[in-house]
């Protein structure tokens, strides 16, 4: 199917009470946005020469093991806030799933937090865990690099599938859903490749507003990808 068709069935998923269907992606766009920016200034002062102003005589065991605290803590607290954050954006695709599909038409910001609420915010935690320690172990070598691709282009319906076998009560753990995330990949995998990269201007804009366009680009994005899934499984003709 033609991208432009179901780029326009996500606009017309989208059209009536944008606002509302926005709100639902708030949380992952404002951290997304900060992310964004701190990313920007850690490399701008990093170009920052300041070896000149380090004084090594004030450095005491007592600041540097105090320094080294503050780290983790930073680090731990960074680390629980992109977990609740990365749940939040999975709960956000499943209230957007159901808009697509015209089961959901009462909109609430708090639908987003379902996942804490019912439990499933462990199987996504995993789910994401296991499969971003896995792409990097592979990408961290040049010959893994084109099996992490292959194998991130097969796992990338993970989040919709995971939803929907959550819905019809047939979860059976994390493998299951990657290799029927595999399975209904299979032969899509370069089309979805340029699926996505028929979005480059928009992820440009993003970059060059610093995140801000995203208020208008990731609304669109995340239903048009919705729309390739549903396309998919209809292709498919298979309940996974």
């Amino acid at each position: 199917m033609m991208f432009k068709v179901l780029k326009d069935r996500a606009k017309d998923a989208l059209r009536e009470d944008f606002g509302a269907k926005l709100r639902l992606f708030l949380i992952p766009i404002f951290g997304g946005i900060i992310s964004m920016n701190m990313t920007y200034r850690s490399n701008y002062n990093s170009n920052v020469d300041t070896v000149n102003n380090f004084d090594a005589s004030a450095v005491t065991t007592g600041l540097l093991l105090s320094l080294l605290l503050a780290m983790l803590i930073g680090f731990l607290i960074g680390a629980l806030l992109s977990v609740i954050i990365d749940v939040i954006t999975v709960g956000a695709r499943f209230n957007y799933i159901k808009i697509y599909r015209g089961e959901r038409t009462s909109l609430r910001f708090k639908n987003v937090f379902i996942p804490f609420k019912d439990g499933s915010w462990i199987k996504i935690f995993v789910l994401h865990l296991v499969t971003s320690l896995l792409l990097v172990l592979l990408a961290v070598t040049v010959i893994g690099i084109p099996f992490a691709i292959y194998l991130g282009l097969g796992w990338s319906q993970k989040d919709y599938i995971l939803f929907d076998q959550l819905e019809s009560g047939t979860y059976n753990g994390i493998w299951g859903v990657l290799n029927a995330s595999s399975q209904v990949m299979q032969g899509s995998r370069g089309d979805y490749f340029l699926f996505l990269l028929s979005f480059i201007l928009w992820y440009i804009l993003s970059g060059i507003t610093l995140g801000l366009a995203k208020f208008w680009t990731t609304p669109y994005i995340e239903m048009s990808t919705i729309a390739y899934y549903q396309n998919l499984i209809a292709s498919n003709r298979k309940t996974y």
